[in-house]
């Protein structure tokens, strides 16, 4: 008895959910079949809903911001040439320095003042702000560099060259070379190629890290 009773209280909330669930699939298919288009909710539909004008839309075509002030503030440290820096990325592998490989990689002022203005992801449209972007590259710079010393230090590597699989975006104040692919020959007289050091920034004939598979 006690548990014909306890259905019996569930019964009308039951019932009732049903009837509404019902009544919606009624309603979706009655718009179905007078061909009227079904509505999906949208912020836009906010009272008070203002468009967002974005008046550097195109720079997201360009894969840059024009109108770009130019930067006086030089890259620090780095290399002299992108073969250099291949050397020197050589260097830490063997010697399983992952703050070395970290050193060539460009700095929180750097990114700051000298490239994140030029993306086109630093437009006002967009509400976000160096702060934001910032420890997401680091992030990646900090794990990829430890992970390059973890998956190739330790061994003698001799640099070859830089491969290119992209090509070299051009910004006012920075160059960023794309794709590359760092070829090396082992101590056992292989010859390698890495992937993990993905982009390079030249700015004024010095040349740092950029992106880095993490």
């Amino acid at each position: 008895m006690a548990s014909r009773a306890a259905s019996g209280r569930f019964r009308p909330a039951f019932i009732g959910t049903l009837a509404a669930v019902v009544l919606a699939a009624g309603l979706v298919a009655a718009a179905a079949s007078d061909g009227a288009p079904l509505h999906t909710p949208s912020i836009k539909d906010s009272p008070g809903y203002v468009p967002l004008v974005d008046p550097e839309s195109l720079s997201v075509l360009l894969g840059r911001r024009t109108g770009v002030p130019l930067v006086g503030k030089p890259l620090r440290g780095g290399a002299r040439s992108l073969d250099d820096l291949g050397r020197a990325v050589c260097r830490a592998l063997h010697h399983e320095a992952p703050d070395s490989l970290l050193a060539l990689c460009v700095s929180e002022d750097e990114f700051r003042d000298i490239l994140w203005r030029e993306f086109p992801q630093s437009r006002p449209a967009t509400g976000m702000t160096w702060q934001d972007a910032w420890p997401t590259l680091w992030g990646r710079l900090h794990g990829g560099c430890r992970g390059a010393v973890s998956d190739f230090g330790g061994h003698y590597v001799e640099f070859l060259r830089f491969e290119r699989s992209d090509t070299t975006a051009r910004y006012r104040n920075f160059k960023l070379h794309n794709g590359l692919i760092l070829v090396v020959r082992t101590d056992t007289g292989e010859i390698e190629e890495q992937r993990w050091l993905r982009s390079v920034v030249e700015r004024k004939g010095v040349f740092k890290i950029y992106s880095v598979d993490d």
